[in-house]
């Protein structure tokens, strides 16, 4: 298991991702758009937003998106991404999450992995659970 930061920007991601590659040295690991997902999650006006990215600084992965849901008012403007290493590992590490917390997003399949949810534990802390 890891836990990475991620980081919600206003439309803005790409010049976000600009400046950490110039002013650190950060090197692209992954971007995918809006429009390369299902239609039916493209925002209108959006299809150029950056859906996903990571960025690797040094040592430590950081994950950025464009926030065109508002997701951000409501997350408090980062979340915490917890990548496991199993689907088993990740339906127990979001069970436990949950207890006295908020569900955003149940847990389960997507287009980009096999498990994927958004929790809120009961600290207000926000959590991005995947396998």
């Amino acid at each position: 298991m890891n836990v990475q930061t991620y980081i919600f920007f206003d439309g803005a991601c790409e010049e976000a991702i600009g400046l950490y590659r110039e002013a650190l040295g950060a090197e692209l690991m992954f971007l995918m758009k809006y429009k390369d997902g299902p239609p039916d999650l493209i925002p209108s006006g959006g299809e150029e937003k950056v859906f996903h990215a990571t960025i690797r600084i040094g040592e430590t992965a950081i994950n950025l998106c464009d926030d065109l849901k508002n997701e951000r008012g409501r997350l408090g403007g980062f979340a915490l991404l917890a990548h496991m290493d199993s689907d088993e590992e990740a339906e127990r590490v979001f069970a436990a999450l949950k207890v006295g917390g908020a569900v955003f997003l149940p847990l389960e399949k997507t287009f980009w992995a096999a498990r994927y949810g958004i929790v809120t534990d009961r600290f207000g802390v926000t959590w991005k659970v995947q396998s």
